[in-house]
């Protein structure tokens, strides 16, 4: 009997390490699901000494990520749901140090209707969001990065709740 529960045990606990490594699939996103088109925002705050971040320069690559990773989005300004990056950068000095140190956000916003009042309203459909520093010179391409690297989310996340099965 005792030699039966420390087998028991045993196995509990492999068990219990299986479910730590066995990758876990995502499900997808429904708020993405059947978004057919979008329309393109983007804002960028700098504070203190400017980086050369525009968001000429900004919108281009969404536009060019968008259309690379999700060929099937249509990309119309008269669109209700929108795609919106946001870009907060603050310029640091100390010493001999020049750096900075800021934040990036990438979201999907669409048009709603609220069931139990019929009314029409804007969520937030999708959202990734992180935040960055280094050195100056680091932070126009470091921005470019992450946008990049939201954008990959994205698209990996908008083909999960797209796909015909």
């Amino acid at each position: 009997m005792i030699l039966r529960c420390r087998l028991n045990r045993k196995l509990s606990w492999v068990f219990a390490g299986l479910f730590c490594v066995v990758p876990q699939f995502a499900e997808a996103d429904p708020f993405l699901g059947q978004l057919g088109c979008v329309s393109l925002q983007v804002n960028v705050l700098e504070s203190g000494e400017s980086f050369g971040i525009t968001t000429e320069v900004l919108r281009d690559a969404l536009r060019m990520g968008l259309r690379i990773l999700v060929p099937n989005l249509k990309l119309d300004p008269s669109c209700p749901d929108r795609i919106s990056f946001k870009v907060f950068t603050q310029s640091l000095s100390a010493g001999t140090f020049r750096g900075f140190y800021g934040h990036v956000a990438l979201e999907v916003k669409r048009k709603a209707i609220f069931r139990d009042t019929a009314l029409l309203g804007v969520i937030q459909a999708w959202d990734l969001e992180s935040y960055m520093d280094g050195q100056r010179d680091q932070a126009k391409p470091g921005v470019l990065d992450h946008l990049n690297r939201h954008l990959a989310q994205f698209a990996e996340d908008y083909r999960a709740a797209n796909k015909r099965e």
